[in-house]
């Protein structure tokens, strides 16, 4: 009993271990990808610390505004639909499906500014 807590344990620390890491690496991610649409705000680790984590992390896409909050251990993600600046409808969602709907609603905003893209291309060259 005493080792499968103990490599329970190894399996937390190490998972708070990555989860820093993949928080840190998406946020850079989706700023370098889309400037001006992200939002992140650090906080410093402790009092005297020189190191900051990401505390909160904003993704406005479209009618979606996409939401991650890390506390240094726990990730809470919501999706919160905003029109003109008022949120109408928040859903608290796993990461999993966080994700999967932030990658759902980019392909969606890519799609729209190809076919912008490619309409004001014909109509230039008519």
């Amino acid at each position: 009993m005493e080792s499968s807590f103990d490599e329970s344990a190894a399996w937390i620390r190490r998972s708070t271990t990555d989860l820093k890491a993949f928080v840190e690496a998406l946020a850079e991610r989706l700023q370098q990808s889309m400037p001006g649409l992200v939002e992140v705000e650090r906080r410093k680790d402790g009092l005297f610390s020189h190191h900051q984590h990401l505390a909160h992390l904003v993704l406005h896409a479209g009618d979606f505004d996409f939401h991650l909050q890390f506390d240094g251990t726990h990730i809470e993600t919501l999706r919160a639909r905003t029109v003109r600046g008022v949120v109408l409808k928040r859903d608290i969602l796993p990461l999993g499906e966080w994700l999967q709907a932030l990658l759902q609603e980019t392909a969606a905003i890519s799609s729209e500014m190809q076919a912008a893209s490619q309409t004001l291309h014909d109509f230039l060259l008519q």
